[in-house]
């Protein structure tokens, strides 16, 4: 084992300029989404893979909406490693310091769309297989790499389908979404919320806005049934024991980084054990001087452990009158893996080993393709990958070089690890 460790230290030791380039590269090919074409992008990632050797299948379910499914070893136990390769839009160009498909190198940082969130962290699953491509002989166990888009618009196409389809499967999986922030440690997501998206549709009657008490105005109805949502955030809900010191890490992390911020702690910490809601867009109304017939708001809320999406959909109906109207347009469950599982101790180990200290497991105020492992597979699934939560999905989005070698390391050397169980 010591021997294969060593093998593999002196490949990516030699690769350290080739992994930050490569990286440069994916954000380069873009991958936007929506539309969700990230056919160039997997194009960057075919020609990595067939330069080093490692065998590969493309998927592609919808025209530009493709996956890549690449294998280094045989046999069990089988570890899937997954990261998607759409992006979300680059915005405004003026914004950017640097053209945002640049994939500008400066300074020790890799810069554009998708540098964080998660180039990078593809970047790194992909070298580290091809350091341990070079080994396939000797290794045991299997690693999967699962590369797949429709990730940033909860699309079909992605890994949803290559797991409803059985074309991935494993005995865990590590998601190499990024787990940082630039005001904290890295950590290891073990859990995650869940999440209920919801159109609420209010109905009026239409009348002349001078004399609008001949009317019912939807925008004021829906303005009173949001004011309501404050009920849920408040509700408690318990957490389910052996997700508890997921919970309590992730109300450390959450504080450092508030504290980092200027933001009071309360406001960050409350989203690991409380519902929240998010009023994304609203929209109503036809004209100034006619009383609305229609308003409808499109709402995200989040689930954490312990609570359910059907306890939402209920306290929406409670809310809510026979002027009214919902559609349910996202829904997910709430999803942990332990803080004992045995992958994450591995992962613990080695990064230790690279970063100096040990990440811990912590639950998250998000959502990934991780609860589809949990939930399809049945199998331990977990985050860990290089990138910032302040700089994902904002303007001038960067990752460190230094951290996407890193991660290379300990993606590589955990694989290795648990391989050898």
């Amino acid at each position: 084992m010591k021997a294969l460790n060593r093998k593999v230290d002196e490949f990516l030791k030699e690769h350290e300029k080739e992994v930050v380039d490569f990286c440069s590269k994916l954000v380069q090919a873009g991958g936007e989404n929506p539309p969700g074409d990230v056919t160039k992008v997997a194009k960057v990632v075919e020609t990595f893979l067939d330069k080093h050797g490692v065998s590969y299948k493309r998927y592609e379910p919808r025209k530009g909406h493709v996956n890549i499914l690449a294998t280094v070893g045989k046999g069990t136990p089988k570890i899937i490693l997954c990261g998607h390769i759409d992006v979300v839009p680059a915005g405004d160009p003026k914004h950017w310091k640097v053209p945002p498909y640049s994939g500008t190198i400066e300074d020790g940082k890799i810069y554009g769309r998708g540098a964080s969130d998660m180039k990078g962290g593809v970047a790194s699953m992909l070298m580290a297989s091809a350091a341990l491509a070079c080994l396939e002989k000797e290794l045991s166990g299997t690693a999967v790499l699962a590369v797949v888009c429709d990730e940033e618009d909860n699309g079909p196409a992605g890994a949803h389908w290559l797991l409803k389809n059985h074309k991935l499967d494993g005995d865990v999986c590590l998601i190499t979404e990024p787990t940082g922030y630039l005001h904290s440690q890295y950590s290891i997501i073990g859990g995650e919320r869940g999440n209920l998206w919801v159109r609420l549709i209010a109905k009026g009657k239409p009348a002349h806005g001078s004399t609008p008490a001949f009317g019912k105005n939807a925008i004021l109805l829906l303005i009173k049934a949001l004011k309501k949502l404050d009920m849920l955030e408040a509700m408690p809900v318990k957490t389910p024991k052996d997700a508890k010191a997921l919970v309590r890490n992730g109300k450390l992390d959450m504080t450092r980084t508030a504290k980092g911020m200027g933001i009071r702690p309360k406001e960050l910490t409350r989203t690991m054990d409380h519902y929240t809601v998010n009023i994304g867009t609203i929209k109503g109304g036809t004209k100034t001087n006619v009383v609305p017939e229609q308003c409808e708001a499109e709402i995200d809320i989040r689930i954490p452990a312990g609570g359910h999406p059907d306890a939402v959909e209920e306290f929406i109906k409670f809310i809510t009158s026979k002027d009214f109207e919902y559609q349910i347009t996202n829904r997910t469950l709430a999803s942990y893996t332990p803080a004992n599982e045995p992958l994450v101790k591995i992962l613990q180990k080695h990064g230790k080993n690279v970063l100096g200290y040990k990440p811990q497991a912590i639950y998250m105020a998000a959502t990934s393709d991780a609860h589809s492992f949990r939930e399809t597979l049945g199998i331990p699934t977990i985050s860990f990958g290089p990138g910032y939560g302040e700089v994902n999905h904002a303007y001038n989005e960067f990752v460190n070089a230094k951290d996407v070698v890193d991660a290379t390391k300990i993606y590589a050397h955990t694989i290795l690890d648990y391989s050898q169980r």
